[in-house]
């Protein structure tokens, strides 16, 4: 068991931290307890207040979303998060209302129970499914009240409430806010983290830049200047031997060629790790193919019909690709690295995604959050308006992506 979910038990509320599959994990394993401990205590009731129909079908109902649960577990542990998040989403709203319809004094917790999704799984979708979560949650909020006005007089008509139905809706209300002020404490830690990591990244990106004026400074000097200086040492030297003596100035004459070559090539490296020559004369597809052709490992590119993109957006993705390829080929100990660049969205605002795996043998991401290659992989993305993340897990490999909308937003 998960140390949030050990610290559920306590007088301390669990923490969801870490990356978005942790919390989402950690989020899933109280869930499972809290969900098959309220079945128990039930069960427990039952044998207090005697055989009642609707009491029977909430330990149902609970079964039912508390197996949904253990699912979403599991395929969260596997990487599937989104899946596992949709199931959790739709397991709490399938709970939410069979609650409400076979008792109706409980359409407060359902109420609150319908909203836990928009507070702590929302991360775990993309964009346009997170817009699509929240306006559905607000509607779905008017149709439970509706259910449970209209269930009300039924259900006391038939069956009558008991005593403990006070103090079963006082449980359940406080278990449920209590997710609720973690899923909302969690957010503002988030926020407040993002926060600092863009201030952080900034000052990184300044920084970066700085010595990268200051290496291109030096590769100038130490590089093409000196071949240029010496260049032109050759030329004063054969203006003053080229009519005294002939032989010489044409040996002169032939070295120079070879010198101003050489300055050429320099140049043309240094202006490769700037803006690759590659990149902007083909775009993406044209450089990370050249790209792949140098790796060890077999490196599959699909980058079809691709638009080009703003300069910045287009350098970005492609050496957040090149770092997730060196990266695999040095480290990853597998056999194949697959690249993918797509287009995503409306074709008025589209987004440009990318996407590097590889079959090795995987890292604990939260163990190295500030490795170096991941770090600068981040704030490339960042300084383009763009997302990049990383997941990865001991024996299952590696996936780099990263989304970055033509608009900036």
């Amino acid at each position: 068991m998960s140390s949030p979910t050990r610290r559920a038990w306590g007088l301390r509320m669990p923490r969801l931290r870490g990356s978005t599959a942790a919390r989402v994990q950690s989020y899933l394993w109280v869930n499972v307890v809290g969900i098959w401990f309220s079945v128990l205590l039930l069960v427990l009731l039952r044998f207090v207040i005697g055989p009642s129909d609707s009491l029977r079908r909430d330990v149902l109902t609970l079964a039912i979303g508390g197996t949904a649960y253990g699912v979403a577990l599991v395929l969260a542990r596997r990487g599937r998060l989104a899946v596992a998040a949709g199931t959790a989403v739709g397991a709490t709203w399938f709970v939410a209302f069979a609650l409400t319809w076979t008792t109706p004094f409980l359409t407060p917790v359902a109420l609150l129970v319908l909203h836990i999704p928009s507070l702590v799984l929302t991360d775990a979708f993309r964009p346009r499914t997170r817009r699509t979560l929240l306006p559905t949650s607000v509607l779905l909020t008017g149709a439970l009240v509706m259910l449970g006005e209209s269930r009300r007089e039924g259900q006391a008509v038939h069956e009558p409430p008991s005593p403990m139905s006070e103090v079963l809706v006082g449980v359940f209300t406080v278990l449920v806010a209590a997710i609720i002020v973690v899923g909302i404490r969690d957010a503002v830690a988030r926020l407040a983290r993002q926060r600092r990591e863009l201030e952080e990244s900034r000052a990184r990106l300044a920084v970066a830049s700085i010595e990268a004026r200051r290496a291109i400074e030096r590769d100038l000097h130490d590089g093409a200047q000196q071949r240029l200086t010496a260049l032109a040492v050759d030329i004063g030297r054969l203006g003053r031997v080229i009519e005294k003596d002939p032989v010489r100035a044409r040996e002169l004459a032939h070295g120079l060629q070879p010198q101003l070559e050489a300055a050429i090539r320099e140049l043309r490296d240094l202006a490769h790790g700037i803006y690759p020559t590659v990149l902007a004369e083909q775009g993406l597809a044209g450089a990370l193919s050249a790209a792949a052709r140098r790796t060890r490992l077999p490196c599959l590119v699909d980058v079809d019909g691709v638009q080009r993109y703003p300069r910045d957006v287009e350098a970005a993705v492609y050496f957040c690709c090149l770092e997730a390829m060196q990266n695999a080929d040095r480290h990853s100990g597998g056999s194949l690295i697959r690249v993918t660049v797509a287009e995503t969205g409306a074709p008025t605002a589209p987004t440009l995604t990318f996407t590097v795996t590889d079959d090795g043998c995987g890292f604990d991401v939260d163990d190295r959050p500030d490795a170096h290659g991941l770090t600068g992989m981040r704030d490339r993305g960042q300084s383009a308006h763009g997302v990049v993340t990383i997941r990865s897990a001991p024996g299952a490999g590696t996936t780099v992506e990263g989304r970055f909308p033509r608009d900036g937003r």
